[in-house]
């Protein structure tokens, strides 16, 4: 399959997008991690971060096997706390 230039221009906006996302949800487990707050007393926190940071990790090189399975962690994490869910899935 031929890749035009659309096609790898989008592929590289969802890769710097999903880095950024990457970035934030490190930096927020991290300090989940360092401070005295019970963030991971809550399932639904457990099951966004099992799902989303391996999920764009694994993104950058295998896109659908990534996406999917950040996208099942956030679905997952929105059954079993609904205010988990990042508002732009809504």
């Amino acid at each position: 399959m031929k890749k035009t230039k659309l096609l790898i221009g989008i592929r590289w906006i969802a890769r710097i997008w999903g880095g950024i996302i990457l970035l934030v949800a490190l930096i927020a487990l991290l300090q989940g991690i360092a401070g005295d707050r019970k963030f991971f007393t809550d399932f639904g926190s457990i099951a966004l971060y099992i799902g989303l940071i391996p999920g764009l990790s694994i993104a950058y090189k295998w896109e659908l096997i990534g996406g999917t399975i950040a996208t099942l962690g956030i679905i997952l994490s929105g059954f079993l706390h609904p205010l988990v869910v990042p508002p732009g899935i809504l």
